[in-house]
């Protein structure tokens, strides 16, 4: 779920992924501190990019499933920028701004160049989850962001890869109809133009992540985009009966239309609209959420389920200026 919520969230915002230490590269849990301390100078501002890995379980053990893409297990998806991280007893905390997606070159895919050049291991052999490596250069720029995430959807999404796999004396097996959508950006209104509005990076203590700053009485605009890779509508994640929505505090947020949107087609774009209200101040946060039914084909062991992220902007609506 992680992975999709880096393909959905906007740039700016942030991801905090954490992981055990037996998973961490050894030159990486080296260089990580407490939570109360400044980031390693070395560590600052490090390229990040996420990727995504299909796994099989067999007798408690994880390990790397058969792909059926090329080049290898492991699919690039999203980069960004390293903000802060930290080990909290056995367990490494990473906190990232999400930048651009992953750019393809015309040589040789994204995927193939990962695969050559990392090995996702320790030096005991085992597999290694968060991993120091060279510059990947995968970055594209904010113009091709819609491109990037259409071609992981169209080209680098394979169904059969996007699966939960535990083999042995208790085999599951659950595929997932994926709806992938992302939040291209939250703009406000300014006469007859949208501005964009840039989330600003916050911090309490070792806790990171980026918010929105807003003024009460001003209109905003989510812009918002699915784009999935059912081909024929008979396919579509939730047989056409999911819906995405906007969940707010309706004592802080007032909204202007409708902000929600049922998977009904292969492809969409909305503008969810909503003013801060007169006299709010604080914290506060819009979520996106999907409504769709649990499960569907269960047969023993085997087992299809819809999945959908559902993220959170966080927001702080400034009390508004006298004579404003």
């Amino acid at each position: 779920m992680d992975c999709l919520e880096a393909l959905a969230l906007p740039r700016g915002m942030v991801q905090h992924f954490r992981y055990r230490a037996k998973y961490v590269d050894e030159q990486l849990w080296g260089s990580l501190k407490t939570e109360a301390e400044e980031l390693d100078g070395n560590l600052r501002d490090l390229p990040v990019v996420v990727v995504y890995l299909f796994q099989t379980q067999t007798a408690g053990l994880w390990k790397p499933g058969d792909t059926m893409g090329p080049g290898g297990p492991y699919l690039p998806l999203r980069n960004g920028k390293l903000i802060h991280a930290f080990k909290d007893g056995g367990i490494a905390h990473f906190f990232f701004a999400l930048t651009g997606y992953v750019a393809e070159d015309d040589k040789a895919s994204a995927r193939v160049s990962l695969n050559e050049k990392i090995k996702f291991q320790l030096a005991s052999s085992k597999p290694s989850y968060a991993h120091l490596s060279e510059a990947l250069g995968f970055e594209a720029s904010k113009e091709k962001d819609t491109d990037g995430f259409q071609s992981i959807v169209d080209v680098g999404y394979i169904a059969g890869e996007w699966r939960t796999r535990s083999l042995g004396s208790a085999p599951l097996d659950v595929t997932y109809d994926i709806i992938f959508y992302r939040v291209t950006g939250l703009f406000r209104e300014d006469n007859t133009n949208l501005v964009e509005v840039a989330p600003k990076q916050k911090a309490v203590q070792g806790c990171s992540f980026g918010e929105y700053e807003l003024e009460p009485e001003s209109t905003y605009h989510i812009r918002f985009v699915t784009h999935l890779a059912a081909r024929v509508p008979a396919y579509l994640p939730g047989n056409g009966r999911a819906k995405l929505k906007l969940a707010f505090d309706p004592s802080v947020v007032a909204t202007l239309g409708p902000t929600g949107l049922r998977i009904s087609s292969l492809y969409n774009l909305e503008y969810w609209s909503f003013v801060p209200r007169a006299g709010s101040s604080g914290r506060s946060v819009l979520s996106v959420v999907c409504e769709h039914d649990t499960a569907s084909n269960q047969d023993d062991f085997m087992r299809k389920e819809l999945l959908c992220p559902e993220i959170s902007l966080s927001l702080w609506i400034s009390p508004r200026a006298e004579g404003k």
